[in-house]
């Protein structure tokens, strides 16, 4: 019932996300026939051609969905941040999930490869990261884990945000028996500058 109530929130996020970006690229189509310079070849450029959403080379954003671990099924959230370079990004995360009586709290540094693209990004990233795990006799310990993953990036939803949906391998190194498990998550990313 749980895993009902976070799905319906995140479908109607990307439901009211996809109506505003029908209706500006109405507004937009409603400019171009109204316009006085429509024969103008710079103004032409910009409605065949429009703008990518600028993304600038520092982002933070968040995001929530489902996370799959030692074969049980719970919720995962998460705060993240995107350093930008030419082809490569770095993305340091805070994350945190909870599935039956497993609770994690991880701080992470992925290196993000991507491929760019106009409207869909995909990438693929990878990293480690320091789990804070708490296991079912409220046993707290410290663990090193690898992060390995990928996803996409929807770039021309809206002007000052993308969505991104993104899934993850996680593996949390312990002495005898590690602890596995898939992370997937939507989420919304807010470029800084």
């Amino acid at each position: 019932m749980k895993k009902i109530k976070l799905f319906f929130p995140l479908v109607l996020i990307l439901f009211v996300t996809s109506l505003s970006y029908s209706q500006n690229q109405k507004l937009n189509l409603n400019e171009f026939n109204n316009s006085e310079k429509f024969n103008s070849k710079q103004n032409l450029s910009n409605y065949v051609n429009p703008p990518v959403t600028p993304t600038g080379r520092v982002a933070m954003g968040i995001n929530a969905g489902f996370a799959n671990i030692e074969n049980g099924t719970g919720f995962a959230i998460g705060l993240f941040a995107e350093i930008k370079t030419e082809q490569f990004s770095f993305v340091p995360q805070a994350n945190y999930w909870k599935v039956n009586k497993l609770n994690n709290f991880e701080l992470a540094g992925l290196v993000r490869a991507r491929f760019a693209s106009t409207s869909i990004e995909p990438y693929v990233d990878g990293g480690i990261g320091i789990n804070f795990l708490t296991q079912e006799d409220n046993n707290s310990v410290t663990k090193l884990g690898i992060d390995v993953g990928g996803g996409i990036e929807l770039l021309n939803i809206a002007k000052g945000y993308t969505l991104i949906f993104d899934g993850k391998y996680k593996i949390i190194i312990q002495d005898k028996n590690n602890i596995d498990g898939f992370v997937v998550t939507a989420g919304i990313k807010f470029p800084l500058q």
